[in-house]
């Protein structure tokens, strides 16, 4: 798979994933039984992900991955589904920008997450691919919920 295709991946789903969200309107930050994830969190992860994403194929390394203010910015960028929208699309440019640049030579080097698994950098790339389309599922089953 090449870059270009890795990148037309990444932009259809997360186009998918905030259409998704948007036909939610006011409902987006609602949460199932009121323990399940709205759709907001879901997409502030995702557009948290692609950000430290974009860091690590950049650095080709995961070492300097900080998980300690995850759940911190994520609380932050749920609280507003269009900041999280806006985040996702941002974010997703730059990862975008970053894969535009990886060589085949890349393609060889894994980097190891901090919780204990290695990806290949074309592997992560494809991780934020899987995370967008799954939270689109998640996002699309609340809106049956809704219905």
């Amino acid at each position: 798979m090449n870059n270009d295709m890795l990148i037309a991946l990444l932009k259809k789903s997360a186009e998918a994933l905030a259409k998704a969200t948007a036909e939610l309107g006011d409902k987006a930050t609602w949460s199932p039984l009121d323990k399940g994830r709205s759709a907001a969190n879901q997409v502030a992860e995702c557009a948290i992900i692609a950000a430290g994403s974009a860091d690590i194929l950049k650095a080709k390394s995961a070492e300097s991955m900080d998980m300690s203010g995850f759940n911190e910015a994520l609380a932050a960028l749920s609280a507003d589904v269009d900041v999280a929208l806006a985040a996702l699309a941002a974010n997703t440019d730059t990862l975008c920008e970053v894969v535009a640049t990886l060589t085949e030579a890349d393609a060889t080097i894994s980097v190891t997450m901090p919780w204990g698994v290695s990806y290949t950098l074309p592997e992560l790339v494809m991780l934020n691919y899987w995370n967008n389309t799954y939270h689109e599922g998640q996002i699309n089953y609340i809106a049956t919920l809704l219905a």
